[in-house]
């Protein structure tokens, strides 16, 4: 009887299962992470996930461990001329001072981006083996990477029934305007722009300048060249892939409306947040790293990320450091750090190691402050763990994701043109010595652990409930009656009521100048 029973609750769980599909960017362990914490939360609620690992770079070797639980389809597309020691040298030109978007080397590096993503999609295109292993699945939905449209052209030709749009950081600008978030640009910046929500009037302009330019050029720069590729190599008339990305019925983000900045959304934008961070526990600290953590008044641990390799700093940006990190001698320092040319230089109390185990440093009663580079997987492990931060926003969202902490009062921020002992040795005091920053972050903290639903809980409803029902919702998601009002959202998302007095503000300024 027992027997009977156990089957026929296999048989009802296989029923209620999904088939999914995650396309995984393997270029960096932050977005395998991410795609990892996705798909082992959707196989624990009792899926059938597989994680399409894409490569481009082929020097690449992520070292994010997979659970059992979770098939992985190893995607070999590899763009010739590029790889993973290369991007690191031209992103290091530039990540360690400040950059105009304007200069020549931002649009060589935006320009090889490009070029890796599209090539990368040629390759995918030409792996026929990777498209009919895909076609034979029968996914019932996939998760698509939000970099490029190419994720998006290839569920169209798989005849894949219902997709997301995911995002490792927060929802994206491009994003917005084509599924028809409004975009205030009196408060809600560009995605790269330094700044948070209360803008002074010069922010007000570059935020509205910034918005336009995207606006106008989004759909050339994320979508036309991605279409040409499919129509090159799949089919002449394949469909435009922002036109299919207009259909998204999903898009989720690793943002939460507990410490994010306020903008508007829409239903179909869902906040998973903290998904699988997991700060609930911590390992005990063994070896070196225990004695160090119980060594002193306290520790602070320095990361800068999987993307930034903090050996390439300028000279005087490490001497900065390590002579600002010896003005505390009460404190023991923790650094991530590769390579072994500061060795002969270390202060006593300045401890280098290739790998940390962040979440157990974090966790402990003994860690006072974590120096990061502002990623939105670093504020997320700041705010879950209750450690105060010290930014130094590098490239990309980390100067916004820097404002962010600044505005919650959890952090202080360091920019680039800042760099000096003195400086560092000012903003260490600040969060060392004033309680305020320990307090609120760890108030946020308390509010992500018993925010009335879980990230985890968002994603596997969500992700069952648009399985389920695919595109052809007569609910408020999908109803085809927005469709002209979402078009017009995406264009002139950007114009609004609220922005006619910054757009005459500006016009009378160009025209005083004419």
């Amino acid at each position: 009887m027992r027997i009977l029973l156990l089957l026929l609750l296999l048989v009802v769980g296989s029923c209620s299962a999904y088939k999914m599909l995650v396309f995984v960017p393997n270029m960096a362990n932050s977005q395998v992470q991410f795609c990892t914490r996705v798909a082992a939360a959707l196989a624990d609620a009792g899926h059938d996930v597989t994680m399409a690992m894409i490569t481009h770079l082929s020097d690449f070797k992520h070292d994010v461990k997979i659970p059992k639980n979770i098939k992985v389809y190893e995607v070999d597309a590899f763009v010739e001329g590029l790889t993973q020691e290369y991007m690191h040298g031209e992103q290091a030109k530039f990540m360690f001072r400040d950059v105009s978007p304007l200069e020549p080397e931002m649009f060589r590096l935006m320009n090889l981006f490009t070029t890796l993503q599209k090539d990368g999609c040629r390759m995918l295109l030409r792996n026929k083996e990777f498209l009919k292993w895909l076609e034979s699945e029968k996914f019932d939905i996939a998760f698509a990477y939000i970099y490029s449209t190419c994720p998006v052209g290839i569920i169209h030709h798989a005849k894949i029934p219902t997709w997301i749009w995911l995002n490792s950081g927060g929802l994206m600008d491009y994003v917005a305007n084509t599924i028809g978030v409004p975009i205030i640009p009196s408060y809600v910046p560009p995605m790269m722009m330094e700044a948070h929500d209360t803008l002074t009037f010069y922010e007000r302009i570059k935020s509205f300048i910034g918005h336009t330019l995207l606006g106008l050029l989004s759909r050339s720069m994320m979508a036309t060249k991605y279409t040409e590729v499919f129509r090159e190599e799949i089919d002449p008339n394949f469909p435009h892939t922002m036109d299919l990305a207009e259909k998204c019925p999903l898009v989720m983000v690793n943002s939460n409306e507990l410490y994010d900045l306020p903008r508007p959304t829409l239903a179909k934008v869902v906040n998973i947040g903290g998904l699988g961070v997991g700060f609930d526990a911590a390992k005990p600290l063994t070896g070196e790293f225990e004695k160090i953590i119980n060594s002193g008044k306290g520790t602070i641990v320095f990361s800068f990320g999987s993307v930034a390799a903090a050996h390439k700093m300028p000279e005087f940006w490490k001497s900065a450091l390590l002579e600002a990190f010896a003005e505390f001698a009460d404190y023991q320092f923790v650094m991530r750090y590769v390579e072994n040319d500061l060795n002969d230089r270390l202060p006593k109390n300045v401890h280098l190691f290739k790998w940390l185990p962040q979440k157990d440093l974090l966790l402990h009663n003994n860690t006072k402050a974590f120096i990061s580079h502002g990623g939105y997987n670093s504020l997320q492990e700041s705010i879950s763990s209750g450690t105060p931060l010290v930014t130094i926003a590098l490239f990309g969202d980390q100067p916004k994701n820097s404002k962010i902490a600044l505005k919650h009062g959890i952090a202080v921020n360091i920019a680039k043109s800042e760099i000096s002992k003195e400086t560092i040795v000012s903003k260490l005091k600040e969060i060392l010595e004033n309680p305020m920053y320990s307090n609120n972050v760890k108030r946020i903290s308390q509010m992500v652990r018993k925010q009335p639903t879980k990230p985890a809980e968002l994603l596997v409803k969500w992700s069952e409930f648009v399985a389920e029902f695919k595109n052809s919702g007569s609910g408020g998601l999908w109803n085809t009656n927005y469709t002209n009002e979402w078009n017009l959202g995406r264009d002139f998302a950007w114009l609004n009521n609220s922005e006619y007095p910054n757009l005459l503000m500006i016009l009378r300024s160009v025209l005083s100048f004419c």
